[in-house]
């Protein structure tokens, strides 16, 4: 189970025409690796503020690749709804599942489990830094949990215990 990471790729929008982004995109992608449009995996849809990068939704794709899941209008619809209530520079990252030669993995109708998880992991890992986070499945459990020094943090819950833990956990 490895994945790689590509990007963060620039996705250029049409000027005053929401929903419209430009056709270059995957060229820039297949450019970069002819194989990655046609891979599944994990991706990010983030904003760049100047040298800052927040993470606005997560994704995956295992029974299609990600040039037919990525620009759904759905996944239009968020991507939109961020760019104009924040502004910034949209981009794309890409985390493919890889196959134990190296190559890209396909997309099957089964789906892959590691796939299901790395999407779980990083809706967790995204909310830590963004709250607004745009993903709705997967994050309601983890909005919700605290656990003291880990997630969701209650102010004044750094007692010895739990810097203690965070330090077995290499926080």
């Amino acid at each position: 189970m490895r994945f790689d990471v590509y990007g963060g790729f620039k996705i250029d929008r049409r000027p005053n025409r929401l929903g419209m982004f430009g056709k270059d995109f995957w060229k820039q992608v297949s450019d970069l690796d002819e194989g990655l449009p046609g891979a599944c995996g994990c991706y990010i849809f983030a904003l760049k503020y100047r040298a800052n990068i927040v993470a606005w939704y997560i994704g995956k794709t295992e029974k299609d690749t990600f040039k037919t899941e990525c620009f759904q209008p759905t996944k239009i619809n968020y991507f939109n709804e961020v760019l104009r209530a924040h502004g910034g520079t949209p981009l794309l990252f890409f985390l493919p599942r890889l196959t134990r030669t190296g190559r890209f993995s396909r997309p099957i109708e089964s789906g892959y489990r590691d796939v299901d998880f790395l999407e779980t992991l990083l809706i967790g890992l995204a909310l830590e830094r963004n709250a607004a986070l745009m993903n709705v499945r997967k994050s309601k459990l983890l909005r919700e949990m605290i656990v003291p020094g880990i997630m969701n943090s209650p102010p004044g819950s750094s007692t010895a215990p739990v810097l203690a833990l965070r330090n077995a956990l290499g926080m």
